[in-house]
């Protein structure tokens, strides 16, 4: 192995565990179950009438990065503008659907905007990138490059890569053989000399399998299987794939 391609969110940071504790959390103090369920749903289904729909598909940005995203990237001020009136309907929605207080709809998205922003990396994390010290290192992330970068810096790990490919900075998102190509190049590598590590079947496993990258599934039990992805491995930690 020559190169080590990493996927960030629920790979290395947990992200949709923190975002369903949060919901959850906020659900409960007004006596609501399934809040994040309700969340979720609803932001989805609004996120395809947005005017940022066509571009967040491309780059990979979901509903409910949307709901916690500054959007403070230059060129972004469209979305910035769009995003709170879309946060305060999605959080009404919810609480209309759940028989909740709908005039708590705004203070809700403000709560998870700011109650949002913590950045836990999986416990094996420190100890995988210890055993895998010396060997080149590209993290290959979809996303908006803000928020992207605010989990890098809040999870401290500027420092454990080589190479920082963000799908709305490069634009290219996985599972685009492009962005699998890029960091190829930057090191000078060929397909079978490097592995893609990730959790997202279709974003990581079936783009690394386009590209004929070895792919090893880290199947945190968020994601069911894709039917065209063929990982090499299937793991349950970062630890078992070395």
């Amino acid at each position: 192995m020559r190169l080590l391609l990493l996927d960030l969110d629920d790979t290395l940071l947990q992200d949709l565990p923190v975002s369903r504790r949060v919901l959850e959390e906020l659900g409960r103090e007004l006596g609501l179950l399934g809040f994040f369920r309700a969340v979720k749903e609803e932001a989805e289904a609004l996120f395809k009438e947005s005017p940022i729909y066509s571009w967040a598909k491309r780059i990979g940005h979901s509903a409910l990065e949307a709901l916690w995203a500054r959007y403070s990237t230059f060129g972004l001020e469209r979305a910035a503008e769009w995003a709170w009136p879309f946060r305060e309907e999605v959080f009404r929605r919810a609480l209309r659907r759940l028989g909740g207080p709908e005039e708590k709809a705004r203070a809700l998205a403000q709560a998870f905007f700011e109650a949002r922003r913590v950045f836990p990396l999986f416990p094996e994390v420190p100890e995988f990138f210890r055993r895998t010290e010396g060997v080149p290192r590209a993290l290959l992330t979809n996303g908006v490059p803000d928020l992207q970068r605010e989990k890098l810096q809040g999870a401290g790990l500027w420092e454990a890569f080589d190479l920082f490919l963000i799908s709305g900075e490069v634009g290219l998102g996985k599972p685009e053989p492009g962005v699998f190509r890029m960091a190829l190049a930057a090191f000078q590598v060929r397909p079978e000399e490097a592995w893609m590590l990730g959790d997202n079947p279709e974003k990581d496993i079936l783009g690394a399998n386009r590209v004929g990258i070895h792919a090893v599934w880290v199947d945190r039990k968020e994601r069911p299987p894709h039917p065209e992805a063929r990982p090499d491995r299937v793991v349950l930690s970062l630890l078992e794939a070395l």
